[in-house]
């Protein structure tokens, strides 16, 4: 109703049960720590997002290849997971196939993925302190993309999406000190890895006054190197050609008409919330007491619920 024609989720990360209440524990964000049910109620989640929009929302999937094992905040520190790939095929990305290539009638794939920034052993070996996060190497995302269980799905215009750029962990990664910020090269760095869209949180250059002006810096820093370097403009044709398809799968053209939400849709809004009622009622089963002897009053301030 709002126009709102791309969301950020859901989380199809795989909590370790071994960093539970670590500082990287995704908690609630996270489905939970089994991969069946997380590719499960993933797939429900994406389901419900395309048939709610219908079918006018882009859905990416976050946060590839998975931050259930990470053990500090990937937002402050660039998390290291030391599991090998048979590990993370079997765990952390099994999610990421079931969305990717889901196998029952009337599901389609996801349309894209956030990758995080995150080191992980069993696509990189040794990982050293120069060791770049699976977000800024190519290599890494190559050789991801390649796996069979994504080939198809990239093939067929699957979109990857940079987690956010100008968060603490970047700028560590770029410069321990934290006393400069390229934004212009980090942009690069970012696009040049494989990533088509950038994500642009925080996004201030040291030099400039305002993220604004960073963006707009950036913005013109692509447009010359576009047209003086020929590699970097294929790289941005690629993405762009993705970007493009993907917005013509949700209108049959770009008429401003098809595009923009009539103003009549806002009068929905804010309607849904016995939808709401409803699917808390439904999600909670009663263990004690019985229906019949409950006492359907707020509990009192001396009273506990306990949830399961």
């Amino acid at each position: 109703a709002l126009g709102v024609n791309l969301m950020l989720g859901p989380s199809l990360d795989v909590i370790d049960s071994a960093n539970i209440g670590s500082p990287g524990d995704p908690g609630t964000k996270s489905f939970g720590s089994d991969p069946y049910w997380v590719s499960e109620m993933g797939k429900a989640f994406i389901s419900g997002l395309k048939l709610g929009s219908q079918e006018e929302l882009l859905v990416i999937g976050k946060h590839l290849p998975g931050i259930g094992g990470a053990d500090r905040p990937v937002d402050e520190e660039v998390p290291t997971i030391r599991k090998s790939l048979t590990e993370l095929i079997q765990i952390e990305l099994a999610p990421f196939f079931a969305v990717t290539n889901p196998l029952q009638a009337g599901e389609t794939p996801i349309d894209g993925m956030l990758l995080t920034h995150i080191q992980f052993q069993g696509f990189t070996g040794n990982i050293y302190s120069t060791t770049r996060p699976a977000s800024f190497d190519s290599n890494v995302l190559s050789e991801l993309l390649n796996l069979d269980q994504f080939s198809a799905w990239r093939e067929d215009g699957g979109l990857i999406v940079s987690d956010k750029l100008g968060v603490e962990s970047i700028r560590k990664y770029y410069d321990p000190t934290e006393q400069t910020f390229n934004a212009r090269i980090v942009a690069r760095d970012a696009l040049l890895s494989g990533n088509d869209l950038l994500y642009l949180y925080n996004f201030k250059d040291n030099d400039d006054p305002d993220s604004y002006t960073s963006i707009i810096r950036t913005l013109d820093f692509f447009s010359q190197k576009y047209r003086d370097d020929q590699p970097f403009a294929e790289r941005v044709d690629e993405s762009v050609l993705r970007i493009l398809t993907k917005k013509f799968s949700l209108y049959e053209n770009f008429n401003l008409d098809l595009v923009l939400s009539p103003e009549e849709s806002l009068e929905i809004i804010g309607t849904g919330e016995q939808v709401t009622f409803s699917v808390a009622q439904e999600a909670v089963t009663l263990l004690w007491p019985s229906l019949e002897s409950l006492d359907l009053q707020s509990p009192g301030s001396s009273e506990d619920i306990v949830f399961i």
